[in-house]
């Protein structure tokens, strides 16, 4: 089934349809990332194939196109607003605007998706989402580009923050994770290992003047030597 372009305002970046049903007449089916079929109450239209607008049981409407009973084509989909979840990379919020290719009831593809509070992430999904590569830009002035897994930066990518600080190498789950580097407003550099966004193992910092602390760092700083492996006492 080919891509087609639709705009949708959603409540999650989860996935569109939640696993709930209306009763009696008049519904169609829907489709959600696991790819299970639930059902939602045709309010207008053809909600087959054709034009019309849908409703499901926790407030989310769907107008535009439909396919084979899925929403396939041009349309929106508002969804009720819910709980914001704040992370370090970017915010994840609860509500807000698609708009890119759609494929069987799910983004998939190229899209770019617009926050209430104006942050904005443009680039691939997967089967409802971000996955591949892309641009997070968050409302406070915090760029990510590279990779996404499941919704979150995760692979390789770089980051700018609103403090002035740089950062490209690795990403772990939304965090600098692995091999990195990092650079500091002040002109200072560090390369070398992190730990959930801390500078943690083998690295290099290196000052404006030259001088350089190279070694074991942990919990941020400079250690010099990496801490003695405690001995098994048994």
């Amino acid at each position: 089934m080919k891509k087609s372009i639709a705009v949708i305002v959603l409540s999650a970046v989860i996935c569109f349809f939640p696993l709930s049903s209306f009763g009696g007449s008049g519904c169609v089916n829907c489709i959600n990332e696991g790819g299970i079929k639930i059902k939602g109450k045709c309010l207008q239209g053809d909600c087959e194939n054709g034009k019309g607008v849908m409703e499901r049981a926790d407030g989310t409407k769907y107008e535009g196109e439909f396919k084979n009973g899925l929403p396939e084509g041009k349309g929106v989909f508002v969804y009720p607003k819910k709980e914001v979840e704040k992370k370090d990379i970017y915010t994840f919020q609860s509500s807000g605007k698609y708009e890119g290719d759609v494929k069987e009831g799910m983004k998939h593809g190229q899209g770019t998706f617009v926050y209430p509070d104006g942050s904005i992430y443009a680039g691939q999904f997967e089967n409802d989402r971000m996955k591949g590569k892309g641009i997070m830009t968050n409302a406070n002035g915090l760029v990510y580009e590279g990779s996404f897994e499941n919704d979150t930066p995760h692979g390789e990518g770089t980051a700018a923050f609103p403090d002035g600080r740089k950062y490209v190498g690795q990403v772990n789950r939304n965090y600098p994770h692995g091999k990195g580097a990092m650079i500091y407003p002040d002109g200072r550099k560090y390369v070398g290992e992190f730990i959930m966004n801390k500078m943690q193992g083998q690295g290099v910092m290196v000052y404006p003047d030259g001088k350089k602390e190279e070694g074991w760092f942990e919990d941020d700083k400079f250690v010099g030597k990496k801490p003695a492996e405690k001995k098994d006492k048994s």
